[in-house]
């Protein structure tokens, strides 16, 4: 027994059971800790040490994932007789609990919420209907109707199921049968085994409840089954049904499907419902917060119904949601246990002196008390949603805060939940009044494995000038355009609907062919036709339109379609029966021919598909390439496409408008909130934890390389080989150029108006912020641009050099290989009289950049780190300096400081191997390191809890030298000592000649010859090449020592060791890239 830890006193044959009372479980926890302080010990009859833990500090050393995971506690293993091995239930170990989370974790991604909230929407307005025809002295039990909108929402958007409680008095049998449940489970939990068997009655109950909760899953489960989901209206049970984990390749089991359902409806509603009640008490016991609360839901919907992107506009509801989470978490704690033995707390304050643990000890963190610890939250017992505000939340420490469970078995349906509790909240804030029944009521708890208020009673009334009137009749936007073409622009002058229709799809990864397919677009909609703009994946088994001209903007990504265009490529190259006659299409390619192997190879298997398929070319594929003036043939092409479109339709085309056009307006007056479109694909607000130098200019000026370590919200995790991506703002001295050229104040405000496919329309925003956040400075100037700026060039001998500087003989001598941006040109040739109008119009949207994360997520899946290579250099064009504009921004934010970033998924393919016995060959320069240390990493991780072999990894890194810019060597070293991998430099600035042939080693594709038989070895047990680096040098460098070292080793001409390296990069995949420009 641990005499180091306080606790109650055992007792022979029952421990410390008599401690806990089984009908208030948090309170008798409460109360311990009063007594004992942040931790104390229960002993339980045959059961390991339970530790409960109430302190911060403690908790917070528990967090670690590296030493500590999840344990069944008693209390869940008791809810196994119903949820089995589902995500709550399953063990760490449990390989089906991490091939469900993997299938599942798509289910709730941001794309997936916004799909879900008309399900939401849908049951709230059932909610709200039955509030404004109840009597304004009538009892209502709030957290009876909080469980029938959560259940309801959770089946109905999940599921496709309706309960429809709002139309029956009595709750379904499937709500008594789980409440129950629940209550018997954490009753028997904290029984002795003898309890158990004797009380045969609860016990028959019992079973009788589990039977109805499977019975009705297995119904749903059979039902889908015999009539699944229409293509394009599947639904997480859907995806149950017939979604792979695309580790292992299996779906779910047929038992474990039931057990996910189950999980999926008991932890979808019953938490939620707790959630709102205590939101709902809290805001009658603090009436300032409710106003505040009703103030900014009134200034955001001013009496609609809240569409999605409402959503993130009621801030202020999310801070009161989450100081209702940290008050009254909805599950009262969760329980870890050791990897291995450890001590725990050594040093602490609470427990100085360390306690000793064992892989199999109980630590249980009790989450209302950990909550309310006040070395973290002043004045804890306050409701101060102020607490949660943006500036206040930078200030509380990572794990203070934990009502969703912990790291990679946190619950997954978090942001589900606080959307489906923001939409109920602002419903109810603005329609109606709220009173206790009982002005005196008192706060009691119905306790068990999950709270909510007990005798919870309210009178409801509408509230006054603000009657509720149903979704369509105080939604503006139902009568509005669909969302598809909501966002692609507005035109200063609009036509008349022309009678034609225009389908734009997109395939995109970096947003350049969403740009140009926006444009298309808005100019489209502008002269008249009826745009549908969609993603290729949204049309696969679609028949294409014959009516219309169809519009393809598409990349390629390492010669593979991008992720919102791979199912329409697999779709259109195996349909090869398809007639897709009379469809008139026009194929627009994007690339960078530094991709020489794999330039516009998807544009090129898409327009050559849909010719061989029958459909009709109305023009040549563009090209647009952005190694050169790619927006210049995007201009180009278009403006054929549309020549060609007019004669094919008949319909008149204003010309002169193609392209982007605003005008912009001055307003007077102090700078406010900037409205900014942010990215669509899921961003959220991290934290940089750290900022670090890594390199020095021991071997000579070089650029800088730096560590960036990003803390990524609750809910939001990544997987090894992913990519965080960001929206950068341009440097401070490029938009002083701006202001300067203008003649503008950086707090100017202005108005724009006009059509645009990206610029802030009709909403008041800073020159500074335009300027800085929303427009490319440094793209390289168009033909049709100087052109342009040759004719409003006042000065003859300076209109005449950039007329010279047009002609294609100088243009990309000039322009693109000094990339000389229009920002450039207006600098040095001071007479050209253009508008700042004019000089947006030129200009491209700030695009959002992608980097490698160079962590493992198994080590923290929400912390995100990053190696870039800060671009600092005297700028080609010869003015100042060029500063890279993402490394530059990223590079300036200190830590503490807030960053809107988005976890983007990698290749397919590079990712690291699934078993760490397959060794990998893995070749970088400079931060091309970063994918391979992630990879690294994550082998390390893995084989410390695995009883398989690791092998022994081979890594070709090239950098300037030893002492300047060798990334993360004192990690690389150790894990060479452990075995992990063979690290072998080139470092170009202190070459060595090296092996028999005396080979001069200066770059990575030097050291991987002369080590070639090393190279044959692992690849003759299974290895595959990854490589990461520059497109331009490396990448074709390593590409060719490649094939040099096949055609060797297997007595290969060039051109058939060529199309060897090329099958293991299309079809094997034992070749795989992540390069860049």
């Amino acid at each position: 027994m641990n005499t180091q830890v306080p606790g109650p006193r055992p007792l022979p044959g029952i421990g410390t059971l008599y401690a806990i009372n089984p009908a208030k479980v948090v309170e008798s926890a409460q109360k311990l800790a009063h007594e004992y302080g942040g931790i104390y010990v229960h002993h339980l009859p045959n059961k390991p040490p339970l530790y409960v833990i109430t302190s911060f500090e403690l908790a917070n050393e528990l967090a670690d994932e590296s030493r500590f995971q999840k344990d069944i506690h008693d209390a869940l293993a008791e809810i196994r007789a119903f949820a089995g091995n589902g995500l709550f239930t399953a063990d760490q170990e449990d390989p089906e609990w991490e091939r469900a989370h993997r299938i599942l974790m798509p289910a709730f991604t941001p794309v997936a919420l916004k799909g879900m909230y008309e399900g939401m929407a849908d049951i709230a307005d059932q909610l709200m209907y039955k509030w404004s025809r109840t009597r304004g002295d009538a009892r209502v039990d709030l957290p009876s109707d909080f469980t029938r909108l959560t259940l309801d929402t959770i089946a109905l958007t999940s599921f496709s199921y309706r309960f429809n409680s709002f139309y029956s008095e009595k709750l379904h049998p499937f709500i008594d049968a789980m409440a129950d449940g629940l209550d018997e489970s954490g009753k028997r939990a904290h029984l002795p085994d003898f309890a158990k068997k004797m009380n045969v009655l609860a016990d028959r109950r019992f079973h009788n409840d589990v039977t109805v909760m499977e019975d009705l899953v297995d119904f749903l489960i059979a039902e889908r089954k015999q009539n699944p989901s229409p293509e394009g209206e599947e639904d997480v049970l859907d995806l149950m049904l017939s979604a792979k984990d695309p580790s292992s390749g299996k779906g779910l089991s047929d038992r474990n499907l039931r057990y996910q359902l189950i999980t999926f409806l008991i932890a979808g509603h019953e938490t939620t419902s707790g959630l709102l009640s205590f939101t709902l008490y809290e805001l009658l016991k603090n009436p300032d917060v409710m106003a505040r609360a009703r103030e900014v839901v009134d200034n955001v919907l001013d009496g609609r119904f809240p569409e999605y992107d409402d959503i993130k506009d009621l801030g202020y509801l999310d801070q009161i949601l989450r100081e209702t989470l940290r008050k009254y978490p909805p599950a009262p704690g969760y329980a870890v246990t050791p990897l291995e033995p450890t001590v725990l707390g050594k040093g602490s304050k609470v427990l100085p002196e360390g306690v000793g643990v064992e892989p199999g000890d109980v630590l249980l963190i009790e989450l209302s008390l950990l909550h309310r610890d006040p070395s973290v939250w002043p004045d804890p017992e306050k409701f101060d949603p102020d607490r949660f505000s943006s500036e206040r939340a930078t200030e509380i420490p990572h794990n203070a805060w934990k009502p969703f469970g912990n790291g990679q078995r946190s619950c997954i349906g978090r942001f589900f939940a606080l959307q489906e509790a923001t939409l109920a909240l602002a419903l109810a804030l603005q329609h109606f009044e709220f009173e206790f029944e009982d002005p005196n009521y008192q706060l009691h708890f119905l306790d068990g494995l999950t709270r909510k208020p007990k005798d919870f009673f309210v009178h409801i009334k509408p509230r006054q000038g603000r009657p509720y009137l149903g979704m369509a009749g105080t939604s503006k936007k139902h009568q509005d355009e669909t969302a598809e073409n909501s966002n692609l622009g507005q035109s200063l002058q609009q036509k008349e609907p022309n009678g034609y229709g225009l389908t734009i799809l997109y395939g995109s990864n970096a947003g350049t062919s969403k740009n140009f397919a926006r444009q298309l677009a808005t100019f489209g909609q502008a002269q008249g036709f009826d745009v549908a703009f969609k993603e290729l994946n949204e049309v696969v088994g679609q028949k294409l339109p014959t009516d219309q001209p169809v519009l393809i903007c598409t990349a390629s990504y390492e010669g593979l379609p991008t992720d919102n265009a791979r199912k329409f490529v697999n779709w259109l190259t195996s349909t090869v029966d398809a007639d897709l006659s009379g469809v008139k299409y026009a194929v627009l390619g994007v690339g960078n021919s530094e991709w020489a192997n794999t330039f516009q190879r998807i544009p090129t298997l898409i327009d050559e598909q849909l010719e061989a398929l029958g459909a009709e070319r109305i023009l040549d594929r563009g090209v647009a390439d952005v190694r050169s003036d790619y927006a210049g043939a995007f201009e180009d092409w278009s403006q054929e496409l549309w020549d060609r479109i007019s004669t094919l339709t008949g319909v008149d085309l204003d010309a002169g408008e193609i392209g982007d056009q605003v005008s912009v307006s001055m307003i007077s007056g102090d700078r406010n909130t900037v409205l900014r479109d942010e990215p669509e694909n899921g961003f959220v607000n991290a934290v940089i934890e750290e900022n670090q130098v890594l390199s020095t200019e021991a071997d000579g000026p070089i650029n800088h390389k730096r560590k960036i370590a990003i803390r990524l919200p609750e809910g939001t995790e990544y997987k090894t080989g992913d990519y965080l991506e960001f929206v950068p703002r341009n440097p401070a001295e490029q938009v002083e150029r701006v202001l300067s050229k203008f003649d503008l104040s950086a707090d100017q405000q202005v108005r724009l108006a006009g059509r645009s496919s990206f610029l802030p329309l009709d909403v008041p925003v800073t020159v500074s912020e335009l300027i800085g956040g929303y427009v490319e400075l440094n793209t390289p100037a168009s033909v049709r641009q100087v052109r342009e700026l040759a004719s409003e060039c006042v000065c003859p001998p300076e209109k005449a050099k950039l007329e010279e500087l047009a002609d294609d003989k100088n243009y990309q001598r000039e322009i693109q290989d000094k990339r000389r941006s229009v920002l450039d040109l207006l600098t040095e040739f001071k007479s050209i009289d253009t508008t700042f109008e004019a000089f947006l119009s030129m200009l491209q949207p700030m695009k959002p950049r992608k980097y490698s994360i160079s962590s493992s997520a198994l080590r923290d899946p929400q912390l995100a780190e990053l190696t870039i290579s800060q671009i600092d250099a005297p700028a080609w064009s010869g003015f100042g300096r060029y500063r890279g504009v993402a490394t530059t921004w990223l590079a300036n934010k200190p830590v503490g400081s807030r960053i809107s970033v988005s976890v983007t998924p990698g290749n397919t393919h590079f990712r690291p191997e699934k078993s760490i016995e397959r060794p990998m060959i893995m070749v970088a320069a400079g931060t091309g390191i970063a994918p391979m240390r992630a990879f690294l990493e994550e082998n390390v991780v893995r084989a410390k809890n695995s009883d398989d072999q690791l092998s022994r990894s081979l890594f070709f890194y090239g950098c300037h030298g030893a002492s300047s810019d060798y990334l993360y060597k004192d990690e690389l070293m150790k894990w060479e000592e452990s075995g992990a991998v063979d690290v072998r430099e080139a470092f170009s600035r202190h070459p060595e000649s090296m092996g028999t042939e005396n080979i001069e080693v200066k770059h990575v594709q030097d050291r991987l010859w002369v080590d070639r038989d090393d190279v044959i070895e692992l690849l003759e047990q299974g290895a595959r090449i990854y490589v990461c680096g520059d497109a331009e040098h490396l990448a074709p460098a390593v590409r060719a020592t490649i094939t040099k070292i096949i055609a060797d080793k297997d007595g290969l001409d060039v051109t058939t060791a060529q199309e060897k390296v090329e099958s293991m990069e299309r079809e094997d995949f034992t070749y795989v890239c992540d390069v860049f420009s």
